[in-house]
């Protein structure tokens, strides 16, 4: 069985359910991770992890990496993907990201995703695996499969390195387990574009982007 955390804060409805049902008809277990007195509590057949309102600081990486935190204990299955509650998933995603694993034998598998904005939807497309590249940018998505093992032994997520915290993950993997990433090349997900996300919000703010440039140096720092 998979697991799939999905992270929402007053998402709308309507949204969230296609969220949550592309993972629960592929027969995952869906936990959904909030705060309390979120809409998304009325959600039928998933689990809940709810944080206070006192103890989230509010819409920002740290937020996400704290809510997916808070989640990890939850996880009943072999195998674990993050996803958001405005992107959704096709519904080949885990069958065919646990193929290309078993095919591989490999602990983490990152796929190629379509990004839609508007009406445009284009086909992000990657490579394989290399630990060079991923020093210069990172190319494993959030929304990876990754095994259980990897997640009991390199997780919780270091909230400090803010929206950085996946992109650390996985370099860390790479250098206690060695290569064990695989890349499918066949478009699993759907990455809804939002002018008000947080990382289009970033772009727009050149304070921001500064920001996020000294925590990327940050976080790099520790692997290079």
């Amino acid at each position: 069985m998979v697991s799939v955390i999905i992270n929402t804060v007053n998402e709308k409805p309507e949204i969230l359910k296609r969220a949550v049902d592309s993972y629960l008809n592929q027969g995952a277990q869906v936990i959904i991770s909030t705060i309390e007195n979120d809409v998304s509590l009325n959600m039928k057949g998933v689990d809940f992890a709810v944080m206070s309102k006192e103890e989230h600081p509010g819409k920002s990486p740290q937020g996400s990496f704290m809510q997916l935190n808070n989640a990890l204990p939850l996880i009943r299955g072999e195998w674990f993907c993050f996803a958001s509650g405005n992107d959704y998933a096709a519904n080949w995603k885990l069958s065919s990201e646990l193929k290309r694993c078993k095919e591989t034998d490999s602990l983490v598998c990152y796929s190629a995703f379509f990004t839609v904005d508007g009406r445009k939807k284009r086909v992000k497309r990657f490579h394989e695996y290399d630990f060079n590249k991923h020093l210069k940018g990172n190319f494993v998505s959030d929304c990876a499969l990754i095994h259980i093992s990897l997640v009991k032994k390199y997780l919780p997520f270091k909230i400090e390195l803010k929206n950085y915290a996946y992109w650390d993950l996985w370099l860390r993997i790479y250098k206690g387990e060695g290569n064990v990433f695989c890349y499918n090349n066949a478009p699993t997900w759907f990455y809804i574009q939002n002018a008000n996300d947080m990382h289009n919000i970033r772009k727009r703010s050149p304070q921001l982007i500064k920001e996020a440039e000294k925590d990327k140096r940050t976080m790099l720092n520790l692997h290079i």
